[in-house]
């Protein structure tokens, strides 16, 4: 007797050969992304074999901060050849800023312990990060080892010039707010800065590329007409409205439930009341409040203090680089505020769960009846079925987070099988070290590079890092520094004698200054990449004529200071030019970025690691369309203009990639961006 009146077609071993011959057609899609190839820019097997533009983070180092050279190709070679047991063996730096310092001899430091701030405490030491996981195989998407990004730019070329030069800058104006910065009302000194790039190649549309990596990076590179151009990223979303996405400040509408304070009113202050009462009234998009389910994500973020920046002497520097663990020691204003500041947002990136501002902006555009479905997926032109498992908030919500874990095993690949690049505050200490004493650098190859940099940074951003680093330095003008200077006495013999006038070390916004993995790619940005990628391809970003979808509010927000420990954001209304698809561009850019104004990466690891996981996406997205029996797809527009759908009839999955010139191949799309 029959237990029901239908099953499914196909069923039990006539779905498995069905199942089997998707994934065969699926290493056949993958076959076809084979044909990337990383080449490194060439720096490890220069001046010397010193690696000294390269990433040692951790390892021990002399005085001179110069790696200890067996340890590196210890450390490459375990890391190449999979020798993960040798790791363990690997030395971890000693405490070099100190006589007689080692190991088992942390520094001491006295100001870390602020409860006895005169005892000071012991430090541990850091350990290298997932520096195997680029060996990890992945069966969705492409694997790891199918990717590529460019070489790196050299380290005298004018790129890295402004790279570093920007960097800078960024230090520099890290407690202004990006609507004074736009408006070019704060701080006083910031015109200098903004005439001292402008004479840049890079930033006056002055410079001639040599290679086609340069050409892609100047052809999108904003030039910097006035201050409103700064810190931007490399899209024309990213480059058009306020310096913010509105997915950082905004939140959802609700007339279901109201945040209310103690007095009763609603609340929009810096410190919202933490009772959600159901009493009719409306919770606006200017609350910022992000409705996940009946708990409440509020866009108002922990910050850190104004004026507190790290790594500012040789001592902590060198400390810091032998791995020192200076984690935890940051300071934090009172109150939490939207983000106003470069400085909030690197605090923002410091701490994010990494894919967060992504998932965030997926609940804000789940919950607004503004912003829709892509045309292409089945539940949206359909009169009797919506969208849940498939399409639906439960698919787009974990594909968002999804994408962010393979994004890193393709990058982290990158970082340390590939180009171990030194990170920005190790680039700047060289330019000090070499400005105080040259001949400190045994190889004469090696000293030009750094002289080559060091004459193409203007002197005027180079003096304001130093008087900064000078104001840092003096604990009567910085009364409660994290890390206090060691006393000369304490110091070495052989110790380099920093003048405060060519003190050019980076500011950094953490204490413990950048991540012990190479600098790229960008984690950050590749998981940017990838996940702006998803949202866009699963919202409609086009109107039926092509054209893009304006942004669909009126109300535009900008955060501005509003004094003591608040923050505002203004209303400056509807802004020309502003897209939903812009805006995802720029939030991409707006986290990418936020770890250049922090000092842990430099503008290339954004541009290339955020087209790094837009690949990453788009190989995953294909995957997913052929696995459907109907007709779907999926469009966007890449961070480079290109327009690309992926679709599938119920069998494998086609990618369209169209240009300015015309119709382009998906393999050629996929493997642009390797050289």
């Amino acid at each position: 007797m029959s237990t029901s009146i239908g099953i499914p077609v196909p069923d039990c071993n006539a779905r498995r050969i069905q199942v089997r011959a998707r994934r065969v057609s699926r290493d056949r899609v993958a076959d076809l992304r084979h044909g990337n190839v990383t080449i490194p820019n060439g720096e490890e097997v220069a001046f010397d074999l010193g690696y000294a533009l390269n990433y040692h983070k951790g390892l021990p180092h002399d005085v001179d901060g110069m790696v200890h050279r067996e340890s590196y190709n210890d450390m490459v070679h375990m890391l190449c050849t999979q020798e993960y047991g040798a790791l363990e063996t690997l030395p971890v730096g000693g405490n070099r800023s100190a006589k007689n310092g080692s190991a088992t001899n942390p520094p001491r430091y006295a100001t870390t312990d602020r409860d006895d701030p005169g005892a000071g405490k012991h430090l541990g030491y850091r350990r290298l990060t997932s520096p195997c996981t680029g060996h990890v195989f992945d069966t969705e998407g492409a694997d790891a080892g199918d990717y590529a990004i460019a070489p790196a730019p050299l380290a005298d070329s004018d790129e890295v010039a402004a790279e570093m030069a920007e960097l800078y800058v960024m230090a520099l104006l890290r407690d202004a707010s990006f609507a004074d910065i736009a408006a070019g009302t704060a701080p006083t000194g910031l015109n200098v800065l903004v005439d001292a790039l402008k004479t840049m190649p890079w930033f006056n549309g002055s410079f001639q590329p040599t290679n086609e990596p340069e050409r892609r990076r100047y052809a999108t590179r904003r030039q910097i007409g006035g201050s409103a151009d700064l810190f931007r990223g490399s899209t024309t979303g990213a480059q058009t409205g306020p310096a913010l996405s509105q997915f950082l400040l905004m939140g959802n509408d609700n007339t279901g439930a109201t945040f209310k304070n103690d007095a009763g009113a609603v609340s929009d202050a810096a410190d919202p009341a933490s009772s959600f009462v159901g009493t009719g009234a409306e919770i606006g998009r200017e609350d910022g409040f992000v409705l996940y389910g009946t708990q409440v994500i509020d866009q108002r973020s922990i910050v850190a203090q104004e004026g507190v920046d790290y790594l500012t002497t040789w001592a902590a520097w060198l400390d810091c680089q032998n791995g020192v663990d200076f984690n935890g020691l940051d300071m934090f204003r009172q109150r939490r505020r939207f983000l106003v500041t470069p400085r909030d947002i690197a605090t923002y990136v410091h701490y994010d769960a990494l894919y967060q501002a992504y998932l965030n902006a997926c609940l804000l555009m789940l919950a607004d009846g503004k912003f829709t479905k892509d045309r292409g997926l089945p539940e949206t032109k359909s009169r009797t079925r919506a969208a849940f498992a498939s399409f639906g908030g439960p698919h787009i919500l974990s594909l968002v987070t999804e994408g962010a874990t393979r994004a890193l095993k393709a990058v982290w690949r990158q970082k340390w099988m590939h180009h171990r690049r030194t990170r920005p505050e190790v680039l700047a200490a060289l330019l000090t070290l070499h400005e105080n004493d040259p001949a400190r650098f045994e190889n004469e190859e090696l000293r030009a590079t750094l002289a080559g940099l060091r004459g193409k940074i203007p002197a005027a951003i180079l003096d304001a890092v130093a008087a900064r680093n000078g104001t840092l330095n003096d604990a009567t003008a910085n009364p409660d520094p994290a890390i206090r200077p060691k006393a000369t006495a304490d110091l070495p013999d052989d110790f380099p004698e920093i003048d405060d006038a060519k003190n050019f070390l980076l500011p950094m916004a953490f204490p413990e200054g950048s991540p012990t993995h190479p600098a790229y790619g960008a984690g950050h940005a590749t998981v940017a990449g990838a996940c702006v990628t998803v949202l866009k391809a699963f919202f409609e970003m086009y109107a039926p004529n092509g054209t893009p979808l304006p942004w669909p509010h009126d109300a535009v927000f900008v955060a501005e200071r509003m004094g003591g420990n608040g923050s505002r954001r203004a209303d400056i209304g509807p802004v020309a030019g502003m897209t939903i698809e812009g805006e995802l561009d720029k939030l991409a850019a707006n986290i990418a970025i936020a770890r250049n104004m922090a000092g842990v990466h430099y503008y290339t690891d954004y541009f290339e690691s955020l087209r790094l996981g837009e690949r990453i996406a788009a190989s995953i997205l294909e995957d997913h369309m052929a696995l459907y029996d109907e007709p779907v797809s999926m469009s966007f527009t890449s961070f480079d203009g290109e327009r690309v759908r992926i679709a599938s009839n119920g069998d494998a999955a086609t990618v369209r990639v169209t240009d300015g010139a015309g119709r382009i191949s998906p393999e050629l799309w996929f493997d642009r961006y390797a050289a």
